[in-house]
């Protein structure tokens, strides 16, 4: 089931549409307990020991309590995302569905080796993760966040914020209006975005205020953001709570990624 189908044809299960049983909450099996202390630990021992002798010492941590974590959060989520949307990259992936630790100093004015945060993203596996938008489970020293995201390209193919967005809203407004409401602004979310402003790359609190600002924005986070010592964060259930988000935010994916999908 695409996106699309998912929001327009009701299928009845037992007098419920897939949509109400999507959105009840069921238990996730899984070996996912949580990012625990050791999680953010890494991430604040790392940010004084950014070399790669530190990191082949404690690559044993890195891989059980961020990678292994991060796996088996997707492993919990997989049936609910494929439910969602039949479409989205599951296969666990690096430079796919999980970020790569480390940096790409060629091009960096930070030459220091590793990323200070970890990725993981759930997009539609037809395309390359930076074509359309993305739900996604961050990872630092400072918070885990979890949330959706769209980025304008750079190179290659023109992505869906031109292609598709950037359209929608000379078409479409009242529609996002209405999602912005349900979502952004009733249940609290923090947003941003972001844009060139004579050259420099800008950061903005908040929602874009002027029509203008929404057709030249090249990037826009909506996101949940839970601190190192969150009960929620270091327990199994925050699976269900990420199912929760992506829940919530999954018709702005709609919105800014799929064509002719209201």
């Amino acid at each position: 089931m695409t996106g699309a189908s998912f929001f327009s044809v009701p299928h009845q299960k037992r007098g419920k549409t897939q949509f109400e049983l999507l959105t009840e909450e069921t238990p996730v099996a899984s070996s996912f307990q949580g990012f625990t202390a050791e999680s953010f630990a890494f991430f604040q021992d790392l940010s004084r020991n950014n070399n790669k002798g530190w990191f082949d010492q404690n690559r044993a941590r890195y891989e059980e309590h961020v990678t292994g974590a991060f796996r088996s959060l997707l492993e919990a989520l997989t049936p609910f995302l494929l439910a969602l949307n039949s479409q989205f990259e599951t296969s666990g992936r690096t430079n796919g569905n999980f970020s790569r630790i480390n940096r790409d100093i060629r091009f960096s004015k930070d030459k220091t080796p590793y990323k200070p945060n970890y990725y993981l993203y759930v997009y539609d596996g037809r395309h390359d993760r930076g074509h359309a938008g993305r739900l996604y489970v961050g990872l630092s020293a400072e918070c885990a966040t979890v949330g959706f995201s769209i980025y304008d390209t750079w190179k290659g193919p023109k992505g869906t914020l031109q292609t598709v967005f950037r359209k929608k809203l000379e078409t479409e407004r009242k529609q996002l209006d209405r999602l912005l409401q349900r979502t952004v602004r009733s249940k609290h979310y923090q947003t941003y975005w972001h844009r060139q402003d004579d050259g420099d790359w800008a950061q903005h609190s908040g929602l874009p205020r002027r029509d203008a600002d929404w057709q030249t924005l090249q990037a826009w986070i909506v996101r949940k953001v839970y601190l190192p010592n969150s009960r929620t964060v270091a327990a199994p259930a925050f699976a269900t709570e990420v199912e929760r988000i992506f829940k919530d935010l999954y018709p702005l994916y709609v919105f800014t990624s799929e064509p002719g999908a209201k």
